[in-house]
């Protein structure tokens, strides 16, 4: 009886610290893993390892920390189990910036930008810029120093930055392609349209149709020349050329004869 009034309690407390935090855990899962799918799972899993922590009697001070510090946890193994899984981030209508006069890089990039660093950098900037917690939290929620969070914090910045300034238009990839097929892409650049290439199906979808388009150009090559060209070849000072007709020929050869 106890144990199922224990039962009871948790499912309480956890529905009412999913109405509280629950879009909290799924945004820092999504800003983090950079996929929808993804930030779904480890939502899920974060309150369901919280109800079997509240059903073993944990009473947290601050909910909202201790369940990021769970989701933290989960992406960390999610991290190790998928480490060879290719990236996935999904820049679809509900990450886009839809403000016509946005300043700087859309939400889209941002997160397109934040899987390209190391994951714990990742969630050290997510919970200082987008959470706004203190250093504290985030070093109780990450399990690291206050200190190590500092040179975290600084590498993340960095290494967002650099992403940032080296990360390509959808234009800019596409006027690469063009490049790549005459061969003036250098390496660096090439590595850099691949990885775009990676994560855009639309300019994916560009350089599909861009083979086609080669391909269908040198059909022309293929295409049959009419035979009445090749009597032009070469008939200039050729012994054969002067049995080969020419346009006009019949009519001064006749006139010729009726003059004789």
């Amino acid at each position: 009886m106890a144990v199922t009034e224990t039962g009871h309690a948790a499912a309480r407390e956890i529905d009412d610290l999913y109405r509280r935090h629950g879009s909290e855990v799924y945004r820092y899962a999504l800003a983090v893993l950079g996929n929808h799918a993804d930030a779904e799972d480890v939502t899920q899993s974060t309150f369901l390892n919280a109800y079997r922590s509240l059903q073993q009697g944990v009473h947290p001070r601050k909910p909202s920390s201790w369940l990021l510090a769970i989701a933290s946890n989960a992406i960390k193994q999610r991290f190790r189990q998928e480490r060879a899984r290719p990236r996935q981030v999904e820049l679809d209508d509900r990450i886009a910036d839809t403000s016509a006069e946005a300043v700087g890089p859309t939400v889209g990039e941002i997160l397109t930008a934040l899987s390209h660093i190391p994951p714990q950098q990742r969630q050290a900037i997510v919970l200082r810029e987008f959470e706004g917690r203190s250093y504290k939290e985030i070093a109780q929620i990450l399990t690291v120093t206050v200190s190590a969070l500092e040179t975290l914090l600084f590498r993340a910045r960095r290494s967002l930055a650099d992403e940032l300034e080296h990360q390509l238009t959808c234009t800019d990839a596409q006027f690469a392609v063009s490049q790549a097929a005459d061969g003036r892409l250098g390496r660096k650049e090439r590595r850099r349209l691949r990885v775009h290439l990676e994560e855009c199906p639309d300019c994916l979808r560009f350089v599909q149709a861009q083979k086609r388009h080669r391909r269908a150009l040198r059909g022309l090559a293929l295409v049959p020349i009419p035979v009445s060209f090749t009597l032009f070849r070469g008939f200039e000072g050729t012994a054969s050329a002067a049995t080969l007709p020419t346009v006009g020929a019949g009519t001064a050869i006749a006139a010729g004869t009726g003059g004789a």
